[in-house]
């Protein structure tokens, strides 16, 4: 694959203080925004300055963290250092809110979010719990957590409208519920390791490590095979492009990204990558996608998938200040 020298938008440093909060109120990314990524390496949220295919990576904008999620967009995102966890707004602006909801589960150690980042589900594997959060108005509201089958969650969805959620659970299956409801099983496959719903709400698209195979559920109906799988596929994520013209799925063990026609159900392309992908986080509503960023100095591989899909890389290693 061929890098891509790109260019760059200066923004204003962010300033560490002791004893203040981790985030300085005169910090402000300006310019076109990729998106915002957790830097696990630094504990820190970090922005991709400029447009997918030519970005930067710049400087904190939030240090000292412990976990961090960020919506699609970057509006939001959810937030654990010492030991407190929250949700913050505005992260890229001058003037960054926290917003901390009556009432949210404990020991939370994933999050996934809808398409344009207006909710979010929380989970929590020592409590065996999830919660959506919505957010309005510049405010996060939390429901009531849901208690979920017993054994290790192994892949979880959130659709477009947040109202619909897809559980896989090793072990167990796969269960489709909507908010406010119990958690119901629609397949009883072994290893359900990754799961996607398109722009409409109606499909689903579900891994099953155990028998090598993409499945499709059509509103909830039973399921049909939709791709055969290499059994040493290892999937880092699974995720539709807008206009769910595509399904990517994410492979660890090849370095690379499939791209399969939904309509005909057949592999359309196969994207060769620079490095591991090890994550499937959305960086904006277009959609694009974050792949990897857990080792130090890496490059980091931004799919984009608004239209045929296609990988840029991101340089690290050097940030821009003023």
């Amino acid at each position: 694959m061929s890098r891509q020298f790109i260019g760059f938008s200066l923004f204003t440093a962010v300033l560490l203080l002791p004893g203040t909060k981790a985030f300085a109120q005169s910090a402000k990314v300006s310019g076109p925004l990729t998106g915002l990524i957790y830097d696990r390496t630094r504990g820190a949220v970090r922005p991709l300055q400029g447009v997918p295919g030519s970005s930067y990576i710049g400087s904190p904008v939030l240090d000292q963290v412990d976990l961090a999620s960020i919506a699609p967009g970057g509006e939001w995102a959810f937030i654990a250092r010492n030991g407190q966890t929250e949700f913050m707004h505005g992260l890229s602006g001058s003037a960054p809110a926290e917003s901390s909801p009556d009432g949210l589960i404990a020991s939370v150690d994933r999050v996934v979010w809808n398409r344009d980042g207006s909710a979010a589900l929380l989970y929590s594997s020592s409590g065996n719990q999830l919660q959506r959060v919505t957010f309005s108005g510049g405010e996060a509201r939390a429901d009531a957590p849901i208690d979920v089958p017993s054994g290790r969650v192994t892949a979880l969805a959130l659709d477009q409208a947040g109202r619909q959620i897809a559980l896989g659970v090793a072990g167990s299956g796969l269960y489709l519920f909507n908010t406010g409801q119990s958690p119901a099983l629609i397949s009883s496959i072994a290893q359900p390791v990754a799961a996607a719903f398109d722009e409409t709400s109606l499909k689903l698209y579900a891994v099953d490590a155990d028998s090598s195979r993409i499945l499709e559920f059509d509103s909830g109906a039973a399921q049909r095979d939709f791709a055969a799988l290499d059994p040493a596929v290892t999937p880092a994520g699974l995720a539709v492009s807008a206009g769910s013209r595509y399904l990517l799925l994410a492979d660890s063990a090849a370095r690379a990204v499939y791209v399969y026609d939904t309509a005909s159900r057949s592999l359309a392309n196969t994207l060769n990558l620079d490095f591991v992908p090890t994550r499937f986080e959305p960086l904006s509503t277009g959609p694009t996608f974050l792949l990897n960023g857990d080792q130090q100095g890496e490059w980091l591989l931004v799919l984009d998938a608004r239209q045929t899909p296609g990988i840029s890389i991101v340089p690290a290693g050097v940030e821009v200040q003023q």
